[in-house]
């Protein structure tokens, strides 16, 4: 007997991990759905009570609202929703290539993050309708981390390509003159 009649397929494979990005895209929907608030983080670094009692707060004023609760968290959950979805059918094509799966992916999550709190904002509708908030600012914080986000991306795929493929031979992978 020998190595190759013992493989078996690994337990945990694409397949299953298309399946918790399924359930996740899902229960990210239902949110977005719903108007659920997102947690606020706070800017410091260990605990900030204050945070957590904004959040708090934030779920309380959610659950007493009388009637639809309409929030610009649904466009953040919504794009989670996307890019989960989107992730799970990513990895059930293989054969796409690596630019192909971050279009797929990004793009779709990526307008809808952006253009939907903006749309929002220049609409003059406020942030939700259940809590005070700026839509101006919570737009504009989108619009900065995603733009920041993207030119990190790309400046980091600019410096692999710039790269030679094997930077340990000599000569850094080039032929001698």
């Amino acid at each position: 007997m020998g190595i190759p009649e013992f493989d078996v397929e690994p337990a945990v494979g694409p397949r299953a991990w298309a399946v918790v990005l399924g359930a996740v895209s899902v229960l990210a929907g239902v949110l977005a759905v719903i108007g659920w608030p997102l947690p606020v983080m706070s800017g410091r670094h260990g605990h900030d009570p204050l945070a957590w009692e904004l959040t708090v707060g934030a779920v309380e004023d959610w659950l007493a609202h009388d009637g639809w609760r309409m929030s610009g968290t649904s466009w953040v959950h919504g794009a989670v929703a996307v890019a989960a979805l989107a992730g799970a059918v990513v990895l059930l094509r293989p054969a796409w290539s690596g630019v192909r799966k971050a279009v797929v992916v990004v793009v779709p999550a990526g307008v809808l993050l952006v253009l939907g709190p903006a749309v929002q904002w220049a609409l003059g509708l406020p942030w939700s309708n259940y809590e005070d908030r700026s839509t101006g600012a919570m737009a504009l914080g989108i619009l900065v981390v995603v733009t920041v986000t993207v030119g990190a991306a790309v400046l980091a795929a600019a410096v692999r390509r710039g790269r030679p493929d094997d930077v340990d031979a000599p000569f850094g992978g080039r032929r001698r003159p």
